[in-house]
């Protein structure tokens, strides 16, 4: 029997994943997950072929697709939402650095985005999120604060957390950097100001429906997204990898779906 064209759509779909993921392992190898790209390929692949005379596993294949590109609708849900004006603080959430010390692509995404929404809301506070990871040269919050300063943003408005590793310690520790700040300017303490305490988290459009409902988790009451943009040739590679992640962060009891 001739494949229908359904079943040509689906196979090359797969032709087109694996092509992605070849493309993936030359320009963003780290992490391997270029690998993933490749073996979705070729189980699209081999659906569109079975298409014809193996219906079971090709609907199977096909469900977990469409399963996959329902959690990176929800992703982008979060993610083309709008945060209100002059919330209290920032959190610019970390990511790596350049051998020089210098924030890479991704983390001056975040930090252009949070330099504008600093301009444009004179009176919220930024934490600068993220610790030293051993082929940094320094933290990840002092490089975002000279990224900050060298953009204008007054250093006063400016708290460094620099001990987090993870996105989960990110958000526990600018919990805890908040209710150091407030307290330093008098304001009441995190426990009883926990309703009225507005907060941003700034990361990357992808990332933003996962490091809301781990700053939930964390305490965060009143906490909206400020999504960076991601590069475009990247960001399928990264919706897909968040999927994976948000499930992950579920299943060991991170977060709450």
């Amino acid at each position: 029997m001739l494949p229908t064209p359904l079943a040509w759509l689906v196979l090359v779909v797969g032709v087109a994943a694996v092509a992605y993921g070849l493309a993936m392992a030359v320009l963003y190898p780290a992490g391997g997950f270029f690998l993933v790209w490749i073996v979705a390929g070729v189980l699209l692949g081999w659906a569109g072929l079975a298409l014809a005379t193996r219906w079971a596993y090709a609907v199977a294949v096909l469900v977990v697709a469409a399963a996959l590109g329902l959690g990176c609708a929800l992703i982008w849900r979060d993610a083309a939402a709008t945060p209100p004006d002059d919330l209290d603080y920032l959190v610019v959430l970390g990511a790596s650095l350049k051998a020089d010390g210098s924030p890479k692509e991704t983390l001056a995404n975040r930090l252009d985005a949070a330099a504008a929404y600093l301009d444009e809301n004179p009176g919220t506070r930024c934490v600068l999120s993220g610790g030293q990871g051993t082929d940094e040269p320094q933290t990840e919050a002092s490089a975002m604060a000279a990224y900050l300063r060298n953009r204008g943003v007054d250093d006063g408005r400016l708290v460094l957390e620099e001990r987090s590793t993870t996105t989960a310690e990110n958000l526990r520790f600018s919990r805890e950097a908040i209710e150091g700040d407030a307290a330093a300017r008098g304001a009441a303490s995190w426990d009883s100001a926990v309703q009225d305490v507005t907060v941003g988290v700034v990361t990357n459009d992808f990332h933003v429906f996962r490091a809301l409902r781990l700053a939930r988790g964390q305490g965060f009451a009143q906490v909206w997204g400020v999504a960076a943009p991601t590069n475009a040739l990247y960001l399928p590679q990264a919706l897909a990898r968040e999927c994976f992640a948000v499930a992950k962060d579920a299943l060991v009891g991170n977060l709450s779906l």
